[in-house]
């Protein structure tokens, strides 16, 4: 074994070494003092989370030769063993490269012998989701009923691919992806121990390049600690790992803020071409959460985070809602990062769109207004009866405030509830007419009678050209895409992309991003 090699060196040899998992490790050394020990326990997690290692520990609390402990000795010949991966009776199997049922029923034949010179029999299965069905299938029974000199212990990435007979018969620990302060934590306190220089700054680069992995951080650290020659400075990490430091992050945001298209273009085209962009997106995602955070309660964001003073000094040019749709509008955008021919371009137009489709206080009241004249107009409002008035021109938002569900709600959408000198009529749509049982428009009835307390009777006609909720809701959207492109076609922004990418507006395709 190369001690070398931090992810190795620094391995967890006690429970209490596990960084990260302290529920699953309360929860096996409380099983341990309890003496309640199950037949089969299964972790699972992303890579480098401490699967293996987690059921190495297990399996060494219940082989060391001073006895089943939550404290193994760490000095017997068999902790020894454990350690060093020799254990004869910790039989460790890689299941992706075992995959065929003849190989797993081979292995179930040898389970009936006792341990060679321990108490337990231990079957380690790493990657446990590659085995075929028919080796689960072969499995299984000794799963459920195994000798009792054995334990079974599975390690998978993929837990959703295991049939549900094996999941019910295990013990299932969930491992969870580290936070960025305990990979912080965890990488200052080994390389305290390595005696190697570094920036806070620069860890937490590579915590967030991590991403909830402590073996990749250590994997990560290892890179960084020959690159910048035993001496971690952020600049070096971020020229090596493809990121970008906070400087160049805040010049994007404030642009942003500023709606300077022209700054932003410029920003972006700078930027070397050596770094990840979609990482880029990643860091300007994040700081939207952290303006959020500070949008609600200041308390909510660590002041001692690096970026703090930047965000507190420009938070309140954002309000709730912008933050929420550029928010979106990155997470969204992602996942088409590896369809665009040119990366940097295709980052400048999701950037520019936050710029373009945020919509100012002024805008948004605006559009109250006129969606509120647009639904005025569609109504009727020819009686002049108050009480009549405010049923007919509200049967619109009546629906949606009855609690409605199932067939009962299809009926009101595509119906009328009309009244006229007192005389209470339900229109449905003549298209309709086969398609309601009576017992549905009875109870439909009955809902509306109680709402608009209404005694008298409400009779039932079928008529076609009806405004019901549903060709409201059709028309009010109509109208709305059709103000939106009247907004957007003339706005200098737009424009200036429109001539720079030789482009079209595609009407029907201009969408309000809804949280």
């Amino acid at each position: 074994m190369n001690n070398d090699v931090l992810a190795l060196k620094y391995r967890p040899k006690f429970f209490k070494e596990v960084t990260g998992q302290d529920l699953i490790i309360e929860t096996l050394i409380n099983s341990i003092k309890l003496n309640k020990l199950h037949n089969a326990y299964l972790f699972s997690g992303t890579r480098g989370m401490g699967k293996t290692t987690i059921a190495r520990l297990f399996a060494k609390s219940l082989l060391c030769e001073s006895g089943i402990s939550e404290q193994p000795c760490g000095t017997c010949s068999s902790c020894n063993e454990i350690d060093n991966t020799n254990h004869l009776d910790l039989i460790e199997i890689d299941a992706a490269s075992r995959t065929k049922v003849e190989d797993t029923r081979n292995l179930m034949d040898n389970v009936q012998y006792a341990p060679s010179s321990s108490r337990f029999k231990i079957y380690l299965i790493d990657e446990v989701h590659m085995l075929s069905t028919k080796s689960f299938n072969a499995l299984l029974k000794t799963i459920e009923e195994p000798p009792a000199h054995v334990k079974f212990l599975l390690a998978t990435t993929e837990p959703e691919k295991l049939p549900d007979t094996i999941l019910s018969r295990c013990l299932h620990f969930k491992l969870i992806s580290a936070s960025e302060t305990t990979i912080i934590s965890h990488l200052e306190n080994i390389l305290n121990q390595e005696n190697i220089k570094y920036d806070v700054s620069a860890l937490e680069t590579i915590a967030r390049n991590a991403n909830g992995s402590i073996r990749d951080s250590l994997s990560i650290t290892e890179q960084c600690i020959s690159f910048c020659n035993g001496n971690i400075i952020e600049d070096k990490i971020n020229s090596l790992l493809g990121n970008i430091g906070y400087d160049t992050i805040n010049k994007i945001i404030t642009a942003i803020a500023d709606k300077d298209a022209e700054s932003l273009v410029n920003f972006i085209e700078s930027i070397d071409d050596n770094i990840k962009l979609d990482r880029i997106l990643d860091q300007i995602t994040n700081v939207f959460f952290k303006l959020t955070l500070l949008n609600i309660n200041k308390n909510l964001l660590d002041k001692e985070h690096l970026n703090y003073d930047f965000f507190t000094s420009i938070y309140q040019e954002f309000t709730k809602e912008d933050l929420q749709l550029f928010y979106q509008i990155a997470i969204s955008s992602k996942k088409d990062f590896r369809y665009a021919a040119d990366k940097k371009d295709y980052l400048i137009m999701i950037l520019l769109r936050m710029i373009i489709f945020s919509e100012n206080d002024n805008n948004s009241i605006e559009n109250d207004k006129i969606t509120t004249e647009k639904t005025n107009n569609l109504k009727s409002t020819n009686d002049n009866n108050d009480d009549v008035v405010n049923i007919k021109n509200n049967w619109y938002e009546t629906v949606n405030e009855l609690s409605l569900n199932g067939l009962a709600l299809h009926l009101a959408n595509h119906s009328v509830f009309d009244v006229n000198n007192n005389n209470y009529t339900l229109k449905i749509n003549q298209q309709k007419k086969d398609i309601y049982p009576q017992s549905c428009i009875d109870d439909l009835v009955k809902i509306i009678q109680k709402h608009y307390s209404i005694t008298s009777d409400i009779a039932i006609e079928y008529d076609n050209n009806l405004d019901t909720p549903t060709i409201v809701e059709k028309k009010l959207s109509e109208s709305e895409t059709s103000n939106r492109y009247d907004k957007v076609k003339d706005n200098p922004d737009i424009n200036k992309i429109q001539k720079m990418f030789d482009a079209n507006i595609d009407k029907d395709s201009i969408k309000k991003i809804i949280d």
